[in-house]
């Protein structure tokens, strides 16, 4: 995702669903991930308003029960009724898709995978581990203006001192 958003767009819609394992039969300790459903995805440039937008509050809480967790806490609203500064056609213009929407997504979907393991392939010490588990309480910031970008944690994550290697593959090969 973060050689999708260095290209300026944003996939808008990151859940487990949209993550795809692929085995290839030559490599059987590999696993290749990929991102499907491109649907709703958008140029950065793109104003995108949010599809997370209900008449009533009720029928936002049933939506996220639904598919929340995966979505980024802006681009939830509830609207009112037309012609008011909270109507539909107003909220929804401020409630738009952005990287930072993606990044929390991102974050969300990594934590689920990574679901706090310890693999010494990937995490040679604890500090490794200790910074890991920072990155992606960064890109689950509730508060996009406090959230960390894809660029800045993958920056961070791959230079000095921590030196992860960009995987070419899933590490957890007892998937």
């Amino acid at each position: 995702m973060d050689r999708v958003h260095k290209g300026y767009l944003q996939q808008n819609d990151i859940s487990p669903g949209d993550v795809l394992l692929h085995f290839p039969e030559d490599k059987v300790s590999e696993v290749y991930i990929g991102v499907c459903d491109w649907g709703l995805a958008s140029r950065v440039c793109e104003t995108t308003p949010s599809r997370y937008g209900y008449p009533t509050a009720e029928a936002r809480t049933a939506a996220f029960k639904e598919r929340g967790t995966f979505v980024a806490p802006e681009l939830w609203y509830t609207y009112g009724k037309p012609n008011l500064e909270t109507s539909y056609e107003t909220l929804r213009r401020r409630h738009l898709y952005t990287q930072a929407a993606d990044a929390y997504s991102v974050g969300v979907v990594a934590n689920m995978i990574w679901k706090d393991e310890d693999d010494f392939d990937l995490f040679k010490d604890g500090a490794r581990k200790a910074r890991f588990a920072v990155a992606l309480k960064e890109l689950t910031n509730p508060d996009p203006k406090n959230r960390s970008t894809l660029q800045l944690v993958h920056a961070t994550l791959t230079a000095p001192p921590y030196n992860f290697q960009i995987p070419e593959c899933c590490y957890r090969k007892h998937i």
